[in-house]
């Protein structure tokens, strides 16, 4: 009795800050991916490398009834999303074992106790959505539709920092700045398809969360945004990843002889997924909008 199931991460967030009081973030998967295959066996020994997913597994069983199961489970996973760094790679571990469960175990995918499990371990990334949406990462009590995920390419720079995102979140961080400005120009450019507008909003994103999050080479990603035809830079709000926004896969691939300009950062070519790819294309499965 096994299970496997693909998830993607994510690239930061294109915009993360209060609106209507609320501490809310908004993101979109792109092609990095974790494996996960949920197993049973005698003695379980891999699972405990993967705290996380091992008591996502735990408390699954036994909100199910099946606790008196849980010695009888293993977890691999396989990634290649940068641990630490901003990608959600988190996110993406727990969304793939709590997939995998559901298929050991017959059940349906529900928004509620996504939310409530997945909280009580870390905040979480907006990708467990199906669609573009603004998102209170910290108590899941809020979550809108913003439209469907748009294509766009990026450029990442990854740091050798590593930040927990549980740690950081529970630390003493300046408030984050209303966005509600930013969230009004995101939502315009996801309705015309307009990736200026999301470019330019991630931009300001970044920089009125410099209070919370500094980034050694912000100065050096803006500097080449402009040389390649970037339009805006998106980032990781709490992590060491910062990346530039393109709309034309021609211009990344111009782009891509800078890649290696930055000492001590390690690059990802990126591109955002949206639904039929990663319905299609990968064992995706995410909450359905509610409203």
């Amino acid at each position: 009795m096994e299970a496997i199931s693909l998830y993607p991460g994510s690239a930061g967030e294109i915009i993360q800050g209060k609106v209507d009081g609320r501490d809310i973030l908004i993101s979109c998967p792109v092609n990095m991916f974790t494996r996960v295959r949920v197993y049973e066996c005698d003695n379980p020994e891999k699972r405990f490398q993967h705290i996380k997913s091992s008591t996502l597994l735990e408390n699954m069983l036994n909100r199910w009834g099946y606790g008196h199961l849980n010695s009888t489970f293993d977890i691999e996973i396989e990634s290649n999303i940068p641990l630490g760094k901003g990608f959600a790679s988190s996110t993406a571990d727990l969304c793939a074992t709590y997939i995998c469960l559901l298929k050991l175990f017959y059940r349906n995918f529900d928004i509620y106790e996504v939310l409530k499990e997945f909280l009580r371990i870390e905040p979480t990334d907006s990708i467990i959505f199906r669609e573009m949406t603004m998102f209170d990462y910290k108590s899941g009590s809020f979550y809108k539709g913003v439209g469907e995920y748009i294509k766009f390419y990026i450029l990442a720079f990854e740091g050798e920092r590593t930040i927990d995102t549980v740690t950081f979140n529970k630390s003493k961080l300046p408030s984050l700045d209303d966005i509600s400005d930013l969230y009004t120009k995101v939502q315009e450019g996801i309705t015309n398809k307009n990736i200026s507008l999301i470019a330019a909003a991630s931009t300001e994103s970044i920089n009125r969360n410099l209070k919370r999050v500094s980034y050694d080479v912000l100065g050096h990603v803006d500097a080449l945004k402009d040389i390649t035809g970037g339009l805006g830079i998106i980032g990781a709000h709490s992590g060491d990843m910062l990346g530039i926004i393109y709309d034309d896969k021609k211009k990344l691939e111009f782009a891509l002889q800078y890649r290696d300009s930055i000492k001590g950062y390690k690059s990802h070519v990126l591109e955002t997924l949206r639904r039929n790819e990663y319905e299609r294309n990968y064992d995706y499965i995410a909450v359905e909008r509610k409203r």
